[in-house]
Formats: C-alpha cells, structure tokens, sequence
C-alpha cells in the first residue's frame, strides 16, 4: 500500500474479495511486514505476494530474515508491481506496472509458477575520519536489484527530494518519468558528475584485486553494481546491445566474463559515461568493468548513491560487499530470471 497511489487500494480491495480478507496486509498499517509473516510462518508452502515496488519486496525480504523464514525452503515471494522502476516485477516476468487489469489470472499464475533463487547482498559500512556532514546511515543494509553511485544516483536523488517535497505532483507514473527526463537533462550540465571526475572520489577492490588502473583510464560518470538483469526500469546494461561507436572495450573482452545470473554469488559491475545512461534506454550496454563476489569501495568524498530505487547521500567511507544469503522468488517461465543459469542453493 505504499507503492501504486490509488491503485494500491484497488489492488487491496480486489485482493480481498480473491483470496479472502483474511490473507491480505496493510503494510502501512501494520507498520510492516512481521504482523503477516508472523501469522503465517506455520504455513507449508507458503506463497507470499508483495503488492508495490522494489522497496516494498526489499522490505518484505528483509522481514524474512528477521523471522528467520528466508532459510524455510517453501516460502517464496512473489510481485504485483505498483512502483515505479519495478525493475524486480520486470525480472521476473510480473510485468512493469499494475494498470487496472482483473487479478485473478494473475494470482492463479503466481500460485502455479516456478520458484528462482537470488543472491542478496549485505553492505557492511565502516566510517572514516573527518566524514564530513553527509550521513552514513544507508536505507538498506541489503540489496537485491542493484546498487550505484555518480550521475545517475544524482538525478534519483533530486528526483526523490522533489517528489517529497510535492507529492500531489508525482502520482502519476507518465508524470514522474517524464520529470525525472527532465532533472536527467539538468544533471548533465553538473561539472562534479561529467568529465569522470568521480573516479577521483573512491577505490575500488574487486575479490582482492584492485580495480582503480581501469577505473582512471576509463573515468566513468556513474558506476553500477547490478545483481538482476533489470536496472532502470527494465534495461540490462550488463547484456545490452554492443556499441561499436562509445564503447572503450572490445567484444573479445566478453570471454573474460561468466554469464550473468541472480544465483552464482557473483556481482556485475558496469560504468558509465554520462550519455551512455540515455544509450542504455535505447537496448545498449555499459561499459562491462568485472565481476566479484567481495566489492570494497573507499569513497574519499561525499556521493549520491541509490539502492534498490532509494537514492540518499553517503559520506566518506570504507564499504564491503558480500553475499548475505538467497531468497526464493516466484518467476514466470518466459522471465529473464527464468532463462538465467541456476546455481545450486547456497
């Protein structure tokens, strides 16, 4: 319910009547996840639907850890998408946004569907000395989509902080991506995130070795460590079409790389130059930097960063990420999750 504006409640509603009163939750009201959980952890074979966008399912996830059901090999979460970016929704296969339509073929379909695992990842953060004003609290200790700082964290930063600061104006989904078009386009002409001048701003050690050579010659505008094959509402920057024109490195580089996949406990990490965040709408890829299963980052200055869709400001620090655990997701048998390699469950 908080994700989706009006039809968060039409969702609720249509809910009820399908799967009876009794099974559905007001997350706001309830003031999360647990009440529901709570009530039903007995349950075999569990399916879980979270109704909103990729924070609600973060969320519900997480609520999982704390009640210690993640490891329960029946729960499986499972999503009607309400937010915005739905880049979750998207993977696997649940569409890229509720628009009115009856939900019983969809909940038939989420009760029938096969099961994914996904990596999830935990952020462990250390301050440094003199860190400045920004804050170090983060959203989340914990990522499912993706995580990433520079130009574009900056846009869903403003973004964010508009759309706080006026909430009538942003109900809309057209409206909120035509709006944040236009905060892109005021980004570009930002001098601390055009010209790579974010490669001076942090190391980064990727599995012990470091990665800062390639990160000075290429000197990206934006940096992306992305865990699912949807970033951005709906684009795969890892996968996307090669562009012989912008990008620095050759096709034969792609040898070098595993096939990309939500459950092998590896992380893909792709940069940017500040058009090639406008070439990726267009089905185009990033700049593929390495893969990793143990990211360190020391970031020297304050960044904007953005997990799973909530952007905030981080200090100086020193940041590791590593695999927290898996979760079980219910995924359409056309979904990109579906059509990745599944590692065995770990």
């Amino acid at each position: 319910m908080s994700s989706g504006g009006l039809q968060g409640q039409v969702v609720f509603d249509q809910l009820k009547v399908q799967i009876g009163e009794e099974n559905v939750y007001d997350l706001v009201k309830d003031r999360g996840p647990q009440k529901g959980l709570t009530e039903n952890q007995h349950v075999r074979n569990l399916r879980i639907i979270a109704c909103g966008g990729d924070g609600t399912v973060g969320w519900v996830l997480s609520a999982l850890d704390t009640l210690q059901m993640q490891y329960m090999d029946f729960v499986s979460v499972g999503v009607i998408p309400l937010g915005t970016g739905n880049d979750m929704a998207r993977f696997l296969g649940w569409g890229v946004g509720y628009r009115g339509e009856a939900l019983a073929p969809v909940i038939q379909s989420l009760g029938r569907a096969e099961t994914r695992l996904l990596d999830r990842w935990n952020i462990d953060i250390q301050a440094t000395l003199n860190s400045g004003t920004a804050s170090l609290k983060i959203p989340q200790p914990v990522f499912n989509n993706y995580l990433s700082f520079g130009a574009d964290a900056q846009i869903a930063l403003d973004f964010h902080e508009k759309r706080n600061a006026n909430p009538s104006f942003y109900a809309n989904r057209i409206v909120n991506k035509l709006a944040y078009g236009c905060i892109s386009c005021n980004t570009f002409w930002n001098c601390r995130y055009l010209c790579g001048n974010i490669a001076n701003f942090f190391e980064l050690i990727v599995d012990g070795r470091s990665i800062n050579e390639d990160l000075l010659r290429i000197r990206p505008d934006a940096v992306l460590i992305l865990n699912i094959a949807s970033y951005a509402a709906g684009t795969n920057p890892w996968e996307g079409i090669y562009d012989n024109l912008w990008c620095a490195r050759s096709q034969t580089d792609d040898e070098r790389f595993r096939e990309q996949s939500c459950s092998d406990g590896y992380l893909e990490i792709i940069v940017f130059k500040h058009f090639e965040l406008a070439h990726i709408r267009l089905g185009r890829r990033g700049q593929r930097l390495a893969q990793g299963s143990e990211i360190k980052l020391r970031f020297r200055r304050d960044v904007p960063m953005e997990i799973d869709g909530e952007p905030f400001l981080l200090g100086p620090c020193q940041m590791t990420i590593t695999r927290k655990n898996q979760a079980r997701m219910i995924a359409t048998e056309r979904s990109q999750a579906a059509q990745q390699i599944q590692s065995t469950r770990i």
